[in-house]
């Protein structure tokens, strides 16, 4: 089927037609008899690089020429962000008004009833669902990229009540995109939805498993085998072909030492090397003060090589997916999370580890279903005609073993993780507080509705579990049961019984709601509403689930003792209690953020804690959420002294700043390394800046900065003059 027999008008179709797509590949002319363009809702099972991205443009495509909206759901912000540039680019030119939506959880956005395609991650449609965002009643088509993170005990949930909402609140065609699984059939019987299953792959995908046999490693990429010395051997093959690779490994730190052991130099041109130079230098100074493990990945990169694991800041990681983008980059050793939802595909794909460790359940095989994530990044769109993804297995039982499991293998099926109580009890309280169901029988029959209770076809684990909850959130102040806000704990009525029973949201309760926090962490944040010390407050924020998983207490961490002592923390559990090596870790994390807040550099919170800056910075991020939070909730119940506090908490956890630099950081330009700076020099607030020579501030931050501040600072005033006159 081509293009041309879509019946798009011609500016469509010419878009279509310069990014090279001429003609329909198999799952997508499936997709479109399957009814893609009529508005039946499909269910899209097919390998990576298969073309699903092509059936959801399609869909969007029709539905933005009928007036419609789309709402385009993804997993992580930077699949969100990475839809959003291609989409933007392509389609702006059609008329398309393509939006964004990934950050503030604490608003409706309703500019974003002005946008034909609005890309947004799971966690912000809920969020958007919580308050009520009017637009959403105008959603026409509802896109869910990597539907098979319903799997996923942390995500799950969300995607699984964003879905039966939006089913529930709009009459929207549902077009869910998923990778190779076992069930698919499920998820599409469960959204009622056609299902298109593909095998098909545009680029040859030879898998297998390398392995030692008699001082040779042997390659049986199905039915093409290939002989190699070493694993070294595979990797200047891939160079000697002018192709990139991938290499997948278990571990941070494997991931940093296998990429400091790759030398490729001498497969470099000089121009190569002085765009890994520029490219280099670029990393080393994504942070204001460059970290150990900042230098150490500049170093490395200068070879052609990058590491990618969630420990980089933001920055960094774009700077090497571009650099391997463009093919400046020629290896990333990586974690697996670099095989979920970002297109980085290279020719070849070796997987150095099959296992990894789980604390609770020690050394397990990786589900078959990552592992196909992570071979699917071989093989890259209109540079290959095929790709190599390759298991180094350490014997020849060991390849055995992985070839029986990963490449004869089928991927699990997936199941819902709905019946977890603390998925339950944040969406429960948020389904009550937007009016979703307003009683017992409603909240009953919404949860009928999910695909838990289409894959156990009851919901009485569901029902017994929200009996609990819903006492809880009662106990809590946040939602009022039948007529009274208060009910005997010996009386709680069950959905089978004759009357229905309402349910409805205190304010307080739909404001936590709104907040998108854990119940229980705003109960505890609540109960913490008196004057305290710094680290009084830490020990609570760190009690909140938002601010897992704590950083693990070590025996060698005997510092820990001492810093217990000097901070005077009382009530701590004896050391055979069970809860002493939690409370070690909530303080050891409570630690850190004091020591950040006292003004530590990246390095030595790394040094000292084995936190690397990009897992600090997202730490920062939940930890300055939560306190804004707990400061809204605070106002909220008439203690402004408390939220002062933790407003101020909140500034210098985000900064990184001790409480005397606060006014100083507030100056756009200003961050912790320059306010310090001025502070030490006697300009200790803004207005002190107003008198201070242009000179004496060149000498301290540099001509340009200086001018800027100069002028932000004359900007400030006269904004405060203007509000004044209006007064």
């Amino acid at each position: 089927m081509r293009i041309d027999e879509l019946q798009f008008p011609e500016k469509v179709i010419n878009v279509l037609k310069n990014d090279g797509i001429d003609e329909l590949n198999p799952p997508q002319k499936l997709a479109v008899k399957a009814g893609l363009l009529e508005g039946k809702n499909l269910v899209v099972a097919s390998p990576t690089a298969s073309g699903k991205t092509l059936i959801a443009e399609l869909a969007f495509i029709k539905h933005f020429l009928r007036n419609g909206k789309t709402v385009y759901l993804v997993p992580l912000k930077a699949l969100a962000s990475e839809k959003y540039n291609e989409f933007k680019e392509k389609y702006e030119k059609i008329g398309m008004r393509v939006g964004l939506s990934i950050g503030d959880l604490d608003g409706s956005d309703p500019w974003l009833g002005n946008y034909d395609l609005i890309i947004v991650s799971n966690e912000k449609m809920d969020s958007l669902l919580r308050h009520d965002a009017r637009w959403i009643k105008y959603v026409t088509l509802v896109v869910c990229d990597e539907i098979h993170i319903l799997n996923d005990a942390s995500r799950g949930p969300t995607l699984e009540i964003v879905l039966t909402r939006l089913r529930e609140t709009t009459n929207s065609q549902i077009l869910a995109l998923s990778a190779t699984i076992k069930n698919s059939d499920d998820i599409a019987k469960w959204l009622d939805a056609k299902l298109v299953q593909s095998d098909y792959r545009p680029i040859k995908l030879y898998r297998g498993v390398s392995y030692p046999d008699e001082e040779q490693y042997i390659v049986d990429l199905e039915h093409k085998k290939i002989k190699l010395n070493t694993e070294s051997e595979l990797i200047e093959d891939t160079l000697r072909k002018n192709k990139q690779a991938l290499i997948f490994v278990s571990t941070r730190r494997s991931a940093e030492a296998a990429a400091e052991k790759l030398n490729i130099a001498e497969f470099l041109g000089s121009e190569d090397k002085q765009k890994l130079i520029a490219l280099s230098d670029s990393i080393e100074n994504a942070l204001s003060s460059p970290t150990k493990q900042c230098r150490r990945l500049a170093r490395i990169v200068k070879n052609g090589v990058a590491f990618h694991h969630a420990g980089l800041v933001a920055r960094q990681r774009k700077l090497i997916e571009d650099g391997f983008r463009n093919g400046t980059i020629k290896f990333i050793t990586a974690t697996p999370t670099l095989a979920f939802g970002l297109n980085l595909p290279a020719w070849r794909v070796l997987i150095r580890d099959a296992k990894r460790y789980d604390s609770t359940y020690g050394s397990n095989y990786i589900p078959v279903l990552e592992i196909h994530q992570m071979m699917g990044r071989a093989g890259r769109p209109k540079y290959d005609t095929e790709g190599e993804a390759i298991i180094l297995a350490k014997s020849k039982n060991d390849a055995e073993s992985m070839k029986e499991r990963y490449i004869d293998g089928e991927p699990e099926p997936i199941y819902s993780k709905l019946s977890m109580e603390s998925a339950l009890r944040m969406h429960t309280l948020a389904l009550i507080a937007t009016e979703a169901t307003k009683s017992k029988n409603q909240l009953k029959e919404f949860f009928s509705k999910t695909f838990f209770a289409y894959q156990y076809e009851n919901i009485d684990d569901v029902t017994k579990k929200l009996e609990k909850i819903l006492q809880e959130l009662r106990d809590y102040k946040f939602i009022k049961i039948g007529q009274d806000e208060f009910i005997s704990d010996d009386f709680m009525p069950a959905f089978n019984l004759t009357e229905d029973i309402k349910l409805n949201a205190t304010k307080i309760g739909k404001r936590v709601a709104e907040l998108y926090l854990d119940p229980v962490s705003a109960h505890n944040l609540i109960m913490s509403f008196r004057q305290m010390k710094d680290m009084d407050y830490l020990l609570v924020l760190n009690e909140c689930a938002e601010l897992f998983p704590m950083l693990n207490a070590k025996k060698a961490d005997d510092f820990l003792e001492t810093e217990i002592i000097r901070h005077g923390i009382k009530n701590i559990p004896d050391v055979w209690d069970y809860e002493y090596d939690d409370f070690m870790a909530r303080f050891k994390t409570s630690l850190m953020f004091y020591e950040w807040m006292a003004e530590s550099g990246e390095d030595k919170i790394l040094d000292k804690y084995g936190i690397a800056p990009g897992e600090l910075y997202s730490k920062i991020n939940n930890a300055e959420w939560v306190l804004y939070a707990a400061s809204e909730l605070a106002v909220l119940l008439n203690k402004k002294d408390i939220a002062n506090n933790f407003n101020r908490l909140r500034l210098r956890i985000k900064n990184g700043v001790k409480e005397e630099l606060l006014k100083l950081i507030m100056i756009k330009g200003i961050g912790r390394v320059r306010a310090r700076l001025l502070f030490r020099n006697g300009i200790k607030t803004p207005s002190d800046i107003k008198g201070v020579p242009i000179e004496t501030l060149e000498k301290l931050l540099g001509p340009k900065m200086a001018k800027n501040v100069k002028e932000a600072i004359d900007e400030n005033l006269e904004e405060k003059m203007r509000r004044a006159k209006h007064r």
